[in-house]
Protein backbone atom coordinates (compact mmCIF):
# COMPACT_ATOMS: atom_id res chain seq x y z
CA UNK A 1 0.00 0.00 0.00
CA UNK A 2 0.95 3.25 -0.64
CA UNK A 3 0.85 6.16 1.73
CA UNK A 4 -0.54 9.13 0.96
CA UNK A 5 2.00 12.86 1.69
CA UNK A 6 1.03 14.77 4.17
CA UNK A 7 2.11 18.01 1.51
CA UNK A 8 -0.68 19.55 -0.62
CA UNK A 9 0.11 19.99 -4.18
CA UNK A 10 -0.89 23.43 -6.06
CA UNK A 11 -3.91 22.67 -8.34
CA UNK A 12 -3.55 22.57 -11.70
CA UNK A 13 -3.48 25.60 -13.74
CA UNK A 14 -2.45 28.25 -10.92
CA UNK A 15 0.91 29.10 -10.53
CA UNK A 16 3.48 29.06 -7.17
CA UNK A 17 5.52 32.22 -8.79
CA UNK A 18 3.93 35.40 -7.84
CA UNK A 19 3.78 37.90 -11.15
CA UNK A 20 6.31 40.56 -11.18
CA UNK A 21 5.49 43.98 -11.67
CA UNK A 22 5.76 45.63 -14.97
CA UNK A 23 8.14 48.47 -15.66
CA UNK A 24 6.22 51.92 -15.03
CA UNK A 25 7.61 54.87 -16.79
CA UNK A 26 5.18 57.76 -15.55
CA UNK A 27 6.28 56.92 -11.92
CA UNK A 28 10.06 56.85 -12.67
CA UNK A 29 9.96 60.05 -14.70
CA UNK A 30 7.65 61.45 -11.74
CA UNK A 31 10.32 59.89 -9.07
CA UNK A 32 12.91 61.76 -10.98
CA UNK A 33 11.10 64.91 -11.23
CA UNK A 34 10.59 65.13 -7.58
CA UNK A 35 14.45 64.13 -6.32
CA UNK A 36 14.99 66.87 -8.68
CA UNK A 37 13.15 69.41 -7.28
CA UNK A 38 14.46 68.26 -3.57
CA UNK A 39 18.05 68.23 -4.28
CA UNK A 40 17.39 71.58 -6.50
CA UNK A 41 16.15 73.16 -3.37
CA UNK A 42 18.55 71.46 -0.85
CA UNK A 43 21.48 72.43 -2.99
CA UNK A 44 20.52 75.92 -3.43
CA UNK A 45 19.71 76.78 0.02
CA UNK A 46 23.48 75.07 1.02
CA UNK A 47 24.83 77.31 -1.36
CA UNK A 48 23.26 80.26 -0.47
CA UNK A 49 24.20 79.57 3.04
CA UNK A 50 27.72 78.79 2.91
CA UNK A 51 29.03 80.88 0.10
CA UNK A 52 26.42 83.41 -0.78
CA UNK A 53 26.09 84.86 -4.33
CA UNK A 54 29.63 85.10 -5.80
CA UNK A 55 30.76 85.51 -8.93
CA UNK A 56 30.96 81.44 -9.54
CA UNK A 57 27.24 81.14 -7.90
CA UNK A 58 26.11 78.91 -10.94
CA UNK A 59 29.42 76.31 -11.55
CA UNK A 60 28.75 75.74 -7.37
CA UNK A 61 25.09 74.91 -8.15
CA UNK A 62 25.57 72.54 -10.98
CA UNK A 63 28.21 70.27 -9.13
CA UNK A 64 26.49 70.69 -5.91
CA UNK A 65 22.70 70.26 -7.82
CA UNK A 66 24.86 67.24 -9.62
CA UNK A 67 26.35 65.50 -6.48
CA UNK A 68 22.72 65.56 -4.23
CA UNK A 69 20.79 64.42 -7.21
CA UNK A 70 23.17 61.61 -7.76
CA UNK A 71 23.33 60.50 -4.34
CA UNK A 72 19.44 60.89 -3.44
CA UNK A 73 18.36 59.38 -6.72
CA UNK A 74 21.08 55.93 -6.14
CA UNK A 75 19.95 55.84 -2.20
CA UNK A 76 15.75 55.84 -2.92
CA UNK A 77 15.97 54.18 -6.96
CA UNK A 78 18.80 51.93 -6.20
CA UNK A 79 19.73 50.79 -2.81
CA UNK A 80 16.14 51.00 -0.90
CA UNK A 81 14.89 48.77 -3.49
CA UNK A 82 17.40 46.20 -3.34
CA UNK A 83 17.33 45.84 0.31
CA UNK A 84 13.44 46.00 0.31
CA UNK A 85 13.25 43.26 -1.97
CA UNK A 86 16.24 41.39 0.03
CA UNK A 87 14.64 41.71 3.03
CA UNK A 88 10.94 40.28 1.70
CA UNK A 89 13.01 37.09 0.49
CA UNK A 90 14.94 36.58 4.20
CA UNK A 91 11.67 36.99 6.33
CA UNK A 92 9.13 35.35 3.66
CA UNK A 93 11.63 31.79 3.98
Amino acid sequence: MKSSSSRKKAPIGKSRKKNNPTFNQKELLRNLLVIFLISFFISTALNIYLFGFTDDFFSRMFWCLLVVFLLISIMVLGIVPLVNRLMNKFVNR
